[in-house]
């Protein structure tokens, strides 16, 4: 049985109609998708509640800018077609090699403030619903400064728009104050690639068990299960001459620099020369040739990452990003999460 077919098992309803009040789902779009032909046109609307751009470069000064100005017009498309389709655009402000001006702007008052009104203006010329803030890399000296920072969005943005913050678990939990998370719409929470070629023996990239540890901790420090929104990596790992989990790796195996997006795996997949499995005991998937393995999540793990969020109380799910999922409903991991938090939506066009 081809992998994708898995979806099959998991008593796929399409019958459904309109869409409904409920927990979000956020799909990120990186400005950088452009390059892979992904265009604001090729986006499934109805399966997000929630559109996240990523991102708005700080500069020292505060003032915030597109990270990539080619995408200018992409961006302004994607506000229209956002608005039409009655799905949230959010800015993520910061993000990769943002953090040392992060860290110069949430020090100073004076540049806190430019931050803000920059933000504000962002999201009056575009029509945006809120700002996410992404601070990468954030460090326990941080803390403070961070809280200043989002206490100057909230203050700015209230009663104007959403304000969410991505969090990483894993790499910065000290970093993070529950009482100030809580006072946020939303939280984004991102594991970070869990296997790299440094690792000797190959575990999962992502997992339903990192998810669930992720999400636990940070409930654990005392924020509100209802603002936290895990985010799924849409694209798996390869490494050569690894047989599969917990054994010896050679370095990265083909794709762009060992990456493969989920659609490009499905097509991968089509062919015999993959034995693909869903391993449990991790909440992950394991694809193993005569050349390498694969280490991604598919519609078993993703399909768990949204039940423990559905039983568990937490805000919602998101990916990233939306260039990777697939068309077909059948096999698109956004359905496989809009099954389990959004059943009403209508995920199948009807035939007249």
């Amino acid at each position: 049985m081809k992998f994708k077919y898995l979806a099959l098992a998991l008593g796929f309803a399409f019958l459904t109609c309109a869409q409904a009040a409920g927990p979000k789902v956020v799909g990120y779009y990186p400005y950088w998708v452009q390059y892979s032909q992904f265009l604001p046109k090729d986006v499934q609307f109805n399966r997000v509640t929630d559109i996240h751009y990523t991102s708005l470069t700080p500069s020292e000064a505060g003032e915030l800018a597109f990270a990539d100005e080619t995408d200018a017009e992409h961006f302004k498309d994607l506000a229209k077609l956002s608005k039409e389709n009655g799905v949230n655009l959010v800015a993520v402000l910061g993000g990769a090699d943002a953090d040392a001006n992060l860290k110069t702007i949430a020090a100073s008052a004076d540049l806190r403030s430019a931050f803000v009104a920059s933000a504000l203006k962002w999201a009056g010329d575009y029509g945006l619903s809120g700002v996410e803030l992404d601070w990468q890399n954030l460090t326990a000296e941080d803390a403070e400064n961070y809280k200043a920072l989002l206490n100057a969005l909230l203050e700015g943005f209230r009663g104007k728009g959403s304000v969410s913050a991505s969090v990483y678990p894993f790499a910065s939990a000290d970093a993070y104050d529950a009482a100030t998370l809580n006072e946020l719409d939303y939280v984004t929470v991102f594991v970070g690639d869990r296997m790299t070629d440094a690792e000797a023996l190959l575990k999962p990239n992502a997992s339903g068990t990192d998810f669930a540890t992720a999400l636990s901790m940070m409930a654990g420090k005392g924020v509100n299960k209802d603002k936290l929104i895990p985010v799924i990596p849409l694209y798996g790992k390869s490494f050569a001459e690894a047989k599969g989990l917990g054994t010896a790796q050679k370095g990265v195996g083909s794709g762009n620099d060992g990456i493969l997006s989920y659609k490009d795996l499905m097509t991968k997949f089509d062919t015999p020369d993959y034995k693909v499995s869903f391993d449990e005991a991790t909440q992950s998937e394991v694809a193993v040739s005569n050349m390498e393995t694969i280490v991604f999540m598919g519609i078993p793990s993703v399909d768990a990452v949204a039940k423990l969020v559905k039983t568990e109380g937490y805000g919602g799910a998101a990916v990233f990003d939306l260039s990777e999922d697939h068309s077909e409903p059948l096999v698109s991991l956004l359905v496989t999460i809009g099954l389990q938090l959004r059943p009403d939506v209508q995920y199948v066009q009807k035939k007249h």
